[in-house]
């Protein structure tokens, strides 16, 4: 660590205060590996606070706290997202990134208090390579007897990634009126027709001849009226 980036310090000292998965996330989180990053540790607490909140999500106030019930689309979602942007990051050298999504999806899963084991235990191998300390820590504490850098790196299934749920903006001649929560599944006709039964809508629209509807499938809703 060189004195003419910033200041020289021990690494064994960082090591010491917040432990060597933090050390090495953080070595990981300055920046693009092709670039010099000036070395500086005030970002340290953000990666510290990182790895105490992902240990937070299998314990509660009471010890212990993972569950097996079934996870969510919610919880899904945001796992298989997360090893998809995680994987690709990895194979492109973008570590920093990597370490950025794994925030997020704690983040994520934290603000909807996920604690399934189905969704811990692949995110644990995820991020086995990155925090290899605690994630063997707690991969003995989910039960297994072997190693968690033994295990199969897991790999997304595209079909979580499917939005279920869109929101449209409605606008009436370029104005938007309402916003509409639809199935992501449904048709451009009975997309049209919900916009057209919002009493957010109607009084825009009664009375005027509608020209047209126009439906941006998953951007917007466009009705065209004749003042």
């Amino acid at each position: 660590m060189s004195k003419s980036k910033y200041n020289v310090q021990n690494p064994d000292e960082v090591v010491a205060k917040y432990g060597a998965d933090c050390f090495r996330m953080y070595e990981m989180f300055l920046g693009p590996i092709e670039q010099s990053k000036p070395w500086d540790t005030k970002g340290i607490d953000g990666v510290n606070r990182f790895l105490r909140k992902y240990w937070s999500l299998y314990f509660s106030d009471n010890g212990w706290n993972v569950s097996d019930a079934e996870p969510t689309k919610e919880e899904l979602k945001i796992l298989h997202t997360a090893i998809k942007k995680i994987k690709e990051d990895i194979e492109r050298f973008s570590f920093n990134t990597c370490v950025s999504a794994f925030m997020m999806c704690v983040n994520e899963l934290k603000r909807i208090e996920c604690n399934k084991k189905q969704i811990l235990e692949p995110l644990n191998v995820l991020l086995a390579p990155f925090a290899p300390f605690v994630t063997e820590e707690l991969w003995s504490l989910l039960s297994h007897h072997t190693s968690v850098h033994t295990s199969t790196y897991p790999d997304y299934n595209g079909e979580f990634l499917i939005k279920a749920t869109v929101d449209y903006p409605v606008c009436v001649n370029g104005k938007k009126r309402d916003i509409v929560q639809v199935d992501a599944q449904l048709s451009q006709k009975e997309i049209e027709e919900i916009a057209l039964s919002l009493d957010t809508v109607k009084k825009y629209v009664e009375g005027k001849q509608l020209i047209k509807v126009i439906v941006v499938i998953g951007r917007m809703i466009n009705l065209v009226v004749k003042e």
